[in-house]
């Protein structure tokens, strides 16, 4: 009983020290985010400032939304305060509560990036399989090049890519993600297939089969565990650009028009729920690698 109080203890202090460090970071990088964004030339202009038409009390009244009150300081009080209590702000260039933009637009880009990352790893799984399976310089070089073209490949061109033959984003999710997961996972595999009792077994005669799926595959899922967290990130960072780019509705789409508008609010919300994303996955995926080691 002592032993198992003991674990439960160490088990609930270390997730406590995840989700303080999780949300420590997440606000950190919200409230640097909102500093660029404040301290960015031209911020607080707006082009409706140029109408002849408007009283100088008019003029004055659209600058006052764009500035932050008193300060910097305070607005991040206020700004930690509203998150305390659900709060995210009001957007000021789509004038609408930021937690319900974020709740309408936040399903199509999951959506996306989950299909978009299950792609990307059923082929790069496949291929990296292949090539450790057959060991043959064709198919290694023709897979290394094939990956080594589409890591090439910008993002921005992926999507116009997407728009051109009105193929859904997560295709592009999946081009942009592939290559750097083969790559990753196959010198996983490599790195696996190189241990002595695996060289041990070849030497033995085992089969092929044998060898991949009962010595190779047990040694690199750990590494692979967590190369799940980091495809994952990769993943969600390449769903913005292409959102934005083929103008699809979701968060990339809205991080575009809160950065070309300079809507603080609703970008400091976004860059508080893409680093809860990324933290909160690789924690998981830390913690998933640990339980296996």
């Amino acid at each position: 009983m002592p032993i198992e109080i003991t674990t439960m203890t160490r088990w609930l202090f270390r997730i406590a020290r995840r989700v303080f460090s999780l949300v420590a970071l997440a606000i950190i990088g919200a409230l640097l985010c909102a500093t660029m964004v404040r301290f960015a030339p031209g911020y607080g202009v707006d082009e409706s400032e140029l109408d002849s038409r408007l009283s100088r009390t008019s003029r004055e009244a659209i600058r006052s939304e764009h500035q932050l009150g008193e300060g910097l300081v305070s607005y991040y009080a206020t700004y930690i305060k509203g998150l305390a209590h659900g709060d995210f702000g009001t957007s000021v260039f789509l004038q609408q509560p930021v937690r319900d933009l974020l709740k309408e637009r936040a399903p199509f880009t999951a959506r996306a990036v989950l299909f978009g990352l299950l792609a990307a790893w059923i082929v790069a799984t496949a291929l990296s399989m292949l090539t450790i399976r057959f060991q043959t310089w064709v198919l290694d070089y023709s897979a290394t090049a094939a990956t080594g073209l589409l890591i090439a490949l910008p993002t921005a061109v992926v999507a116009l890519g997407c728009v051109y033959l009105r193929a859904p984003v997560f295709l592009g999710i999946a081009v942009v993600t592939l290559p750097k997961l083969f790559r990753y996972q196959h010198n996983i595999l490599v790195h696996a297939r190189a241990q002595p009792f695996v060289l041990a077994a070849r030497a033995r005669g085992v089969s092929r089969n044998r060898i991949l799926f009962g010595h190779v595959i047990p040694v690199a899922w750990p590494p692979l565990v967590a190369l799940l967290g980091v495809s994952a990130s990769m993943a969600f960072g390449a769903a913005i650009p292409l959102k934005a780019l083929s103008d699809s509705p979701g968060i990339g789409q809205l991080a575009w028009q809160a950065a070309l508008n300079r809507d603080l609010p609703l970008l400091t919300s976004i860059t508080l729920l893409v680093t809860l994303l990324t933290v909160g996955v690789n924690s998981l995926a830390e913690m998933m690698h640990e339980e296996r080691i």
